[in-house]
């Protein structure tokens, strides 16, 4: 059986050109992935290394723990490259979409700043682990979470609680959700351009000394160039946008080349480093824990729904109303976030990027195993990944907050301010408290109250009085410090 045949090209109106240059165009799209992911992620290690070593977070680590530094972001660089070749080519091959897949933007950054942090927190206290071991176990800890979402999404998608869940959760919060994640990427990107900091008399402040430092204009050089591309539509802008950036960066011998350019795959970061205790320590932590992959599930469950919703209608896939392979698709989601602690990252979902590929013509797998394909090519490259600043990617991320804010349109034709409070609530929530768990709980929580005091009871679906309440359990474990 040809490709041809085995993707039903005919069928579908194409042609192996088409698909191929359609599924170079979905990587080149989505490739800055393979920058931000590790970027974000490491943050979160470096978050949790700081707290086990006792060193203020605004301090530098000693000169000792960057080559773990080092070792940890090469893991995450590792695994983002194998997960999104794996679950693409899954795609690919089982769902036969034109979808492509990588560790999700909005989902890495509540693993790295919310769950590994908390972990960590809740490691130290508890005396479990001390020093780099515990900053790791934190992170094993936070990917098992991600195990649990993926195994939480997988029963979801092939059994008829997806529906229920889809149907209890209102519109206002499923948009609320998104347009905060959106703007709490903004203000990760804001910080690691150099451009806001902590402040003494305001919880954050103008980080004025920034000013007289290169990497915030090497930073700023990152989001023009980006903006500009964007405004352009130009394909791959934003990957051209971090390049430039940390070329700029070299000329200025900011940087530092890896030893080798090319290497064999290292898995530093895969719970399968400390499988056993990781499980044994998340199950006695399991009321703290299961709030945390549930908030996750909920994240990446919503996404992945309107994603391929959105990508299905662009590249007519939709007959008679009905997604074509929706369930294989969501079930591809599901089974790539389970199979993606193993290599070391945090959540995979569908790529909205993917629409980039369909526009140039792609409508099956074989645009899918292309850019599969791609991400596979780029798992040697690992160690040229990681000299990559932080100024360059944070550039890209103060704009990525901007494709999270298109959602806020269909939230202004909402009339009834008891869906936009708590709407507005998880919103601004998310970025104010650095955490999209205590967004979305609230939000949910502020849901629930404002429908019972208003008289509109009837309104509150069990499916939301189920999810208010384990968040309710897990706002008062957090404040009892289990």
């Amino acid at each position: 059986m040809g490709l041809s045949e085995f993707f039903e090209l005919d069928k579908r109106g194409s042609t192996v050109k088409i698909e191929v240059i359609a599924g170079v165009t979905t990587f080149l799209s989505m490739a800055y992935i393979l920058f931000v992911n590790p970027t974000i992620l490491t943050d979160g290690f470096s978050i949790a290394l700081h707290q086990a070593l006792g060193i203020p977070i605004g301090n530098p680590l000693p000169e000792q723990y960057q080559g773990l530094l080092y070792s940890i972001r090469l893991g995450f660089t590792v695994a983002t490259a194998i997960s999104a070749a794996f679950a693409t080519l899954i795609m690919a091959i089982y769902a036969k979409l034109p979808f492509a897949l990588a560790p999700g933007m909005g989902e890495n950054a509540f693993v790295a700043y919310t769950i590994i942090p908390l972990f960590a927190e809740i490691i130290l206290s508890s005396e479990k682990a001390a020093g780099v071991e515990a900053a790791k176990l934190a992170i094993y800890l936070a990917l098992v979470s991600v195990l649990l979402n993926g195994i939480l999404f997988l029963i979801f998608s092939v059994g008829k609680i997806r529906e229920f869940i889809i149907n209890s959760v209102p519109e206002s919060l499923k948009l609320g959700i998104g347009i905060g994640i959106g703007l709490f990427i903004t203000l990760i990107g804001f910080s690691d351009v150099g451009i806001v900091k902590g402040g003494i008399a305001t919880p954050i402040t103008f980080n004025a000394s920034a000013l007289t430092a290169l990497p915030f204009y090497l930073g700023m050089l990152s989001f023009v160039l980006a903006s500009v591309l964007l405004v352009k539509k130009v394909i791959g802008g934003f990957i051209i946008a971090i390049l430039a950036s940390t070329i700029a960066a070299g000329a200025l011998g900011m940087i530092t080349m890896p030893p080798s350019i090319l290497m064999a795959p290292t898995f530093s970061t895969s719970i399968l480093n400390d499988l056993p205790r990781s499980f044994y320590l998340y199950a006695s932590l399991f009321g703290i824990g299961f709030p945390i992959a549930f908030s996750l599930f909920l994240v990446d469950f919503f996404d992945g729904i309107g994603t391929v919703t959105g990508l299905a209608t662009k590249a007519k896939l939709v007959e008679n109303g009905k997604i074509i392979g929706i369930n294989r698709a969501l079930i591809t989601d599901a089974l790539s976030s389970i199979f993606a602690p193993f290599f070391g990252t945090s959540t995979v979902v569908i790529y909205v990027e993917s629409a980039s590929g369909i526009e140039q013509g792609g409508k099956t797998g074989l645009t899918a195993l292309t850019t599969s394909l791609l991400f596979f090519a780029s798992i040697a490259l690992a160690p040229l990944f990681t000299v990559i600043p932080s100024f360059a990617t944070g550039g890209v991320l103060m704009l990525v907050g901007l494709l999270f804010l298109s959602l806020s349109g269909n939230l202004t034709k909402l009339e009834d301010y008891s869906e936009l409070i708590p709407a507005f609530v998880t919103i601004t929530s998310i970025p104010f408290t650095y955490s999209i768990t205590t967004g979305i709980g609230l939000g949910f929580i502020t849901y629930t109250i404002i429908k019972m005091l208003s008289g509109k009871f009837r309104e509150i679906k069990p499916g939301i009085a189920v999810i208010t309440l384990l968040f309710l359990i897990y706002f008062i474990l957090t404040a009892k410090g289990f």
